[in-house]
């Protein structure tokens, strides 16, 4: 009876052991990262309605709850420091022009590095679609910012989404990885 309790003992022990690890490997990493974006600037064509970065309950990362109490959304916002990777970037918005309404959720799971130390997320919006961008918060040498000219009033010119990045990050390595941009 004493082995049969000992086999039974370690069993349950093993089982406990395995269950903790498997735990601790699905929880989020927290990691010193930035979630950004500023549709004042960059999309003065849309009001955003809600946004959300992962579960993440820090201000900026997310509606705050007495925002979204009175019906209304920020419209720039931003976090930075140790928090936890998300793995969804939800957007809600109107265009102003037609009031249409629309929303996305952009799964980030596959689309971001396995290392976000230092790195920043920061969406745009243009008519129907939502922009997201990886920005690496190290200053690249040689500097690019004004291989193209003036980056701002390229961004200017052209209104396009990957510009006013580029103005505004310009020194930092910058990635597109939604729409249609999966992590390879």
């Amino acid at each position: 009876m004493k082995i049969l309790f000992s086999k039974f003992s370690r069993w349950i022990a093993l089982f406990t052991l395995a269950f903790a690890l498997v735990a601790c490997a699905t929880e989020p990493k927290v990691v010193d990262h930035a979630f950004t974006f500023d549709a004042i600037a960059d999309s003065p064509e849309v009001e955003v309605l809600d946004y959300r970065y992962g579960d993440s309950k820090l201000e900026g990362a997310k509606n705050p709850d007495w925002v979204r109490a009175e019906g209304r959304s920020l419209q720039a916002a931003g976090t930075s420091g140790p928090m936890r990777v998300g793995d969804s970037l939800y957007v809600k918005w109107r265009l102003k022009s037609t009031g249409e309404i629309y929303q996305d959720t952009v799964d980030l799971r596959h689309r971001l590095p396995s290392d976000m130390k230092d790195q920043r997320i920061y969406f745009i919006i243009r008519g129907a679609q939502l922009y997201v961008y990886l920005i690496l918060q190290k200053k690249l040498d040689p500097n690019p910012c004004m291989l193209k000219g003036d980056p701002r009033a390229l961004a200017r010119v052209t209104h396009k989404p990957d510009d006013i990045v580029f103005a505004m990050y310009c020194s930092e390595k910058i990635t597109p990885i939604y729409p249609d941009q999966p992590k390879q």
